[in-house]
Parts: C-alpha cells; structure tokens; sequence
C-alpha cells in the first residue's frame, strides 16, 4: 500500500506564490482636463485623481498601473459607453489603457475547509503535497487542522502552507500555487508511537497528524469541499456533525485536492501495512472501494466521511488502479494526539417562548431548543454574558430581565470549543398587571374599608383609580398599599402599575362592604321547644336605624327597624306547631344587607298519664250488712241492690279520707294559731 501524499519541486510552488504576492492592484485612476496630457503613474496626484474616478463614476470598477508607464482603467462597460470624468479623462489622457471586466468579488481565500490541498516544504526546491482532513481545535482550542501522519515525513517538515485551488489537480491545475500560510506541525504519528513500524492488533497504530494554525486570517470551517466551486471551496460543502466509526457496508466518501469528492463502500476494517519509500508501518483503519479514481497521490490526509459524520483520514491506496483507499481510523488516531479534537457545525439556538419580537413578563422565562449536549451562551446587547440553564435533551431557559422595555441579546450554542452562528433575538419585557390582595375581587368587607393592598413590580408605582384613588411605591418585597375611607356600600375599583417608562395592564377588584350580620337572641341554635317554651317572638341586635326582615321557614314573618339601643323584636303572627324551623333575620344598610341564622324544632306537647279506673272492694262471703239503718241482709242474694255508687264507692273513699286527713291536720293547725 503506497501513501497518497505528493512531492512537488519548490521552485514552481515558489514562483506561484510570488506571482500570488506582486498581484495587487491599486485601486486609483488620475483625472486630466487638458488634451493629450500624460497622467501620473504614482505619486499623491496619482492616488487623489484615482479617487476622484472612482467616487464620481459607477462605471469605473478599478485603476492600476502597468509596466508601461500606463495608466489602466478596469471597467465593466465598453470604452464608447464611457461618461463624464471617465470619458474625459480618457480622450484627454495619452497613456491610458481600458480593459472592460465583470463584476469582482471576493472569493473567500481564507475559508479552509476538509479537502482542500496544503505544501509542506522539503527542502528549498521541493514540498510535499497533501490534503486537509479536518478543521479542529488544539487542547487549549486554538485552531487547527487533522490531517495524515505520514505528510510530514515523520515529524521533519513543519511548516505548511494552503494551496490555490484552482491550481490544484482537483480543478483541473496542473501546477500547484501558494495561497497563504497555514500553520506548524503540532503533533505527528505514523505508525506505532514514536513513529515506530507498529504491529498488527495494536489499536495505537495510526497515521494522524495536527497541524497548529498560525495565519489569524484564515476562518476554519466544520465543513468538508465537493471541489464543485474551485474558487471557493466553501461554497459546496458538507457539514461536520460528528465524529464516529466508521460503519461497514456502508457508502462513505473521501474528497482531496487530487481526485476531488469520491465515494465508494467501507468493506473491512482492521490493520493494514502503509508503504512510505522503503519502510512499511501498520495502520489501524478501514478499506473504501470504488470506482477507478477514488484516491491518488496528494489526496493522502483527505477527509473520509459517512453522512456528517468524520469517520477517517486518507492514508494510503493501491496506485496501480486508485480504486482501493486504506483510511486512518479518525478515533483511533485523535486519541494520541493528547486532545485535539475535530471542529463540528453546531445548529443555532431557536428562540421558542416568547417568539422573537414577542412579550414576556418581568422575571418570565424565556426559552427554546439548542442541540443535545450543548450550553447557550446569551449575549445581552447591554450588560455581561451569561450561559442559559440546558438540560441533557437541549432545551434551554433564563429569566427576563428587570428592567422593562425591549431587551435585545444574541444566542449561541456551545460543544467543547464549538461554537454555533450566533442568533439575534428581541422581545419586550412588560410589567404585568398588579395583583390586589385585598379585598379580593367578589369579596364581602364588614362594616369600613380602610386600606386596599396587593403586590407587584419592586420599585413601581400603583395607581388606583374608580371608586377609590391614590398611588403606593411597589417595596423591595413586591407589597404595596393605599389608605382609603370606604363605608357600607358596593365598589369597584382599577390598579395599575408603572415603571422604566411602560405601564402594565389593569387588575379590578369589585367588592362589597356590608355591616355586621344582626344577632338572634332568645332562641338557642339546634335546641328543641315544646309547650309554653315554644318560641312566639323573634328578638336581637343590630345597627340602630337598620332595617330588619325575618323569615322562618323562607316565609316572611314580619319586619322591624332596629331601635337606637341596637335591639329589635318581631312577634310572631301565629303560634308554631310540630316541626323544624330556620329562622333568617336580615338587615339591610345603604342597599347592603347581612343575615343571620338560627334553627331549632317544636316537639308535641306529651299525653297525660291514664287515670286509675277503680279499687276493688274487700273480699266477702256474699252476707249483705245493712249500713247505718239499711234495711235488708244481703246475704244469699238478698236485701237491696247497690246502684250507682257501687264501683267508685272506694276511690271516693279513699280520696275523702285523705281530704279529711289534710282538713284534719290544718284545722289542727289552725286552732293551735288561734290558741296562742
């Protein structure tokens, strides 16, 4: 297996690069009223004529000198078209020169990008000829570059340098330019460590070289070349996402400034001896194979890749055919390198809630989306950096400022050293309406209102208006409160607050303050009546002057007006049976009532006891006595028969006894009083 990087005689690259050099133009045109003068070629009047054309005519694109003594004048229409100073300087000026071009714009000269073709120089009349794998980051995040071990001959060519890519073979180039400086060797293995012959099974042999970035003007991009636009390479591109193995049988493809953007198939994985001149070292890695053209020499470095995914490093292929690639494990390789990391496009924050130009609350969290595994670095247009709160999902999150009015920031998203394009963003931070506490809207206030109370913004002033006014400063702890004087009556009343020049939305609170609820005395709550106890009137307490209606029952019982002692009394038109009964007394101040409730029950008078129905006389044996001169025996049936009196003849007895007892004991009584 033949590495794929390629020697070039330095004398070329160097002429290349000094032609690059002595190409700038000067951008100046020298102005002439006379016929036939001879315009300055340099000089202060060369470059104040030169902005004079510039500045007053559209059609003049660029002005230069040539080796002639000529003045040159670079525009995009034709010379007849020319107007005012261009034309005149032109049919007055003997040695001008004009070349009609397009349109010139910047092609982007300090974009790298993967793929492309950088020279390290051998000697003073040679260089070897690779190509870049990767942008990437040092240990400490400066830039760098990830390309082939075995480019740099085993440490000894340190110095490299971007190549044009136009020039390059990719494009069609034949002979190799300069473009610009790209940097020194910063680490390099091919092989086993210590560039040894490594072995086969043995993970640490790589071919992996970093290049540190010394040209501050150049822009790395996590972005790999098609080479479908050689002026820019970085134009046609495919992002970097991540880093990863590469996967078998599956297509990956290689792009390299000799044989451009090529795919193939990943079709084995494992070690793989790599020919450098006379000496063979074992690389860990993977075979791509595809079509004829799929690697040459000079592509050795390139970037190999499946999808967005950098999988490996071109580090060798079979130059009889170039259509079997031998690629450097890229994981394999980055982890001797003692923490250079490959540089990867990291998708934007997204602003979600609120929507950019939107409205959120002081204190309101605004949030959004960013992706997996990376902070959000928020830049404030005002005011210091700070990193949003993320969770392992991406989703991000920070407070609203204090401060109202519009709050404008930046957003990006951070991975290690890689950075996302950064996204303006702006909403509007508002005070939110205050909140009144007390009283609270629907709410019933006894007897006087004395202050209305409520939180909001520290710092902002309340204003209340409708049925009661006045202002209160919101304090450090958000409460604030306005005394008011609001008797027995229905209110309603508007509070907003103001701060930093905005104002918040309204809160209303409608509210009724009512007098104290009248009091019922002389019935007992759940207590039960029978009798004379049974309730015949309805008496209490309540505000002198108030009107007073009962109802029992819901049925309406009578009305009364509370008497200046605070007292007041209904009697009830009509007595109250067995039942249950709710009694309701409502009094009403200012059209505002309150009531009061008691409930109690009315039982049945209980039954009297039965009465005894009679004594039995004394056992006989059937002989009637007379009584006192009676006539007649009753024995057998005989004498006279007992009518009437018979059956109650001993209760009457015994009640007279005890009547005669009593009289007895009073009449006895009574003679000892006389007595004495």
């Amino acid at each position: 297996m033949t590495r794929n990087m390629k020697r070039l005689g330095w004398a070329g690259a160097s002429a290349a690069l000094a032609l690059t050099a002595s190409g700038l133009l000067a951008p100046a045109v020298a102005f002439a009223g006379e016929a036939e003068s001879t315009a300055p070629t340099s000089g202060p009047q060369f470059d104040s004529t030169a902005k004079k054309l510039m500045t007053e005519n559209d059609q003049v694109e660029g002005v230069a000198k040539d080796g002639s003594g000529n003045v040159v004048i670079f525009t995009s229409t034709d010379e007849a078209e020319l107007e005012g100073t261009a034309k005149a300087f032109v049919d007055s000026t003997s040695n001008v020169v004009v070349k009609n071009i397009g349109k010139i714009s910047a092609l982007a000269a300090t974009d790298v990008v993967g793929g492309a073709g950088y020279i390290s120089p051998i000697d003073a009349t040679s260089g070897a000829l690779c190509s870049v794998g990767f942008s990437g980051w040092t240990p400490e995040g400066d830039p760098a570059v990830i390309t082939a071990g075995h480019c740099n001959a085993d440490g000894t060519l340190t110095q490299s340098f971007l190549t044009v890519p136009s020039r390059d073979q990719a494009a069609g180039g034949t002979q190799p330019a300069i473009a610009a400086p790209l940097g020194t060797l910063g680490f390099s293995q091919f092989g086993g460590p210590g560039n040894s012959e490594g072995a086969n099974g043995n993970a640490s042999s790589v071919d992996i070289a970093t290049i540190d970035v010394t040209n501050v003007t150049l822009d790395l991009l996590p972005e790999i070349t098609d080479w479908t636009t050689t002026s820019d390479l970085s134009e046609s591109t495919t992002d970097v996402r991540a880093v990863g193995k590469a996967q078998l049988n599956t297509s990956a493809s290689k792009s390299g400034r000799t044989t451009g953007l090529t795919s193939g198939t990943v079709t084995a994985e494992g070690w793989m001896q790599v020919q450098e001149e006379d000496e063979v070292r074992w690389v860990y890695g993977f075979a791509v194979e595809g079509a004829p053209g799929t690697v040459a020499g000079g592509d050795s470095g390139g970037a190999v890749f499946q999808g967005e995914t950098a999988v490996g490093v071109v580090s060798g292929g079979d130059p009889a055919t170039g259509s079997f690639m031998w690629a450097a494990d890229l994981q394999a390789g980055l982890e001797r390198t003692g923490g250079y990391t490959v540089a990867l496009k990291i998708d934007a924050p997204v602003l979600t809630t609120p929507a950019d130009g939107g409205t959120v609350a002081v204190g309101g969290k605004i949030s959004g989306t960013a992706p997996a595994g990376s902070t959000v670095k928020v830049t404030p247009a005002v005011g210091d950096a700070f990193e949003a709160t993320t969770d392992g999902s991406g989703n991000w999150s920070f407070p609203a400022p204090d401060k109202l009015g519009d709050y404008d920031f930046s957003l990006q998203a951070v991975n290690g050293y890689n950075t996302s394009a950064k996204v303006d963003a702006s909403v509007v931070v508002k005070a939110e309406a205050p909140v009144i506490v007390s009283p609270v809207d629907g709410s019933i206030v006894e007897n006087e209102l004395t202050a209305i109370s409520g939180t909001g913004l520290a710092g902002a002033t309340v204003t209340l208006s409708g049925d009661a006014t006045g202002t209160a400063k919101v304090s450090a702890s958000g409460q604030w409160s306005v005394k008011t004087d609001l008797g027995i009556g229905t209110y309603s009343v508007t509070a907003v607050q103001a701060r930093d020049g905005q104002t918040s939305a309204e809160a209303t609170s409608s509210f009724t303050v009512a007098p104290s609820a009248p009091t019922i005395s002389g019935i007992q709550d759940g207590a039960t009546y029978s009798g004379a106890a049974v309730p015949t009137s309805v008496s209490g307490t309540g505000v002198a002057g108030a009107k007073v209606v009962v109802t029992i029952n819901d049925a309406k019982v009578g009305e009364t007006t509370v008497d200046e002692d605070g007292t007041w009394s209904i009697v009830l038109p009509a007595a109250l049976g067995e039942g249950s009964y709710a009694v309701v007394a409502t009094q009403t101040v200012e059209g505002v009532s309150s009531s009061a409730t008691v409930s109690f029950a009315v039982a049945a008078v209980p039954a009297p006891s039965p009465s005894p129905s009679g004594t039995p006389a004394p056992g006989g044996n059937g002989n009637g006595g007379a009584g006192n001169g009676g006539a007649g025996n009753g024995g057998n049936g005989g004498g006279l028969a007992v009518t009437g009196m018979g059956d109650v003849a001993p209760f009457a007895w015994g009640a007279a006894a005890l009547l005669l007892a009593g009289f007895g004991a009073l009449g006895y009584r009574k003679v000892r009083r006389s007595a004495r």
